[in-house]
């Protein structure tokens, strides 16, 4: 948040308008974190983190209905076989019962977060903005902070209540802590450039990217775990090459 206002100072002071829509997004993810910490308590979190996966296909669907996108098919069959490889990767080392229940929260974890991230893609991209540069990268860049800024704003009393409920004592030396945070302003803050300068689709395709570089890099080659990386190689380049 420090950053963001800095750099937003930076551009060009002004009075900050409010944009309550971001409230939404604050109620989505604290819903989101609340099931992703339950759910794995109920079933195997290496079951739980192969259906998570079908969130790319709500993504998908949501980028249609709200922000009416269109895909060509071959893109649809490239973005499933992408979410198929995640899968398949994941499920390399997953077994155990699966609970009905369990399933319900997962589908509505997918829904909730493929539903924050076209919204916060639709609030980012709104094109009625008070100009504050003549140069249009700078325009961007400034609201892409402001909006930032209050995103985190909003977020901040949800968490602290979420923090308060489900206390418990952490002992992590402060450089870790540290550490831990830098890292999570840069990631938030690259997930908001990706919503910002690309889209919510993107975002996706990037997390997929990051499972199958994290799966070569664990070195454990089987079967599944190979054709989870093919599905997932095959369905990139065919929905970057449309």
């Amino acid at each position: 948040m420090l950053t963001c206002f800095i750099c937003m100072n930076c551009i060009k002071r002004r009075k900050m308008h409010i944009r309550w829509g971001f409230v939404v997004n604050s109620l989505l993810y604290a819903l989101v974190n609340t099931i992703a910490f339950y759910v794995p308590t109920i079933i195997e979190p290496a079951i739980y983190a192969v259906l998570i996966q079908h969130k790319m296909l709500w993504v998908v669907m949501l980028s249609t209905l709200m922000l009416q996108r269109e895909f060509k098919p071959v893109q649809y069959v490239a973005l499933f076989a992408v979410c198929w490889g995640c899968m398949l990767v994941k499920m390399s080392d997953s077994s155990g019962d699966i609970s009905a229940a369990a399933v319900l929260m997962i589908i509505t974890q997918g829904i909730c977060s493929s539903l924050s991230s076209i919204w916060i893609e639709k609030m980012m991209k709104t094109k009625q903005r008070p100009v504050v540069s003549e140069n249009p990268n700078t325009q961007k860049l400034y609201w892409f902070l402001a909006d930032s800024l209050q995103m985190y704003m909003f977020g901040i009393p949800i968490y602290a209540v979420s923090a308060y409920l489900n206390a418990r004592p952490i002992n992590i030396p402060f450089q870790y802590a540290l550490t831990l945070v830098i890292a999570g302003a840069i990631q938030g803050l690259s997930l908001g450039a990706v919503f910002v300068y690309h889209n919510s689709v993107v975002r996706s395709i990037i997390s997929a990217l990051v499972i199958v570089i994290l799966a070569i890099l664990h070195g454990v080659f089987s079967t599944q775990i190979v054709l989870g990386i093919a599905f997932v190689v095959l369905g990139l380049a065919g929905y970057v090459t449309v």
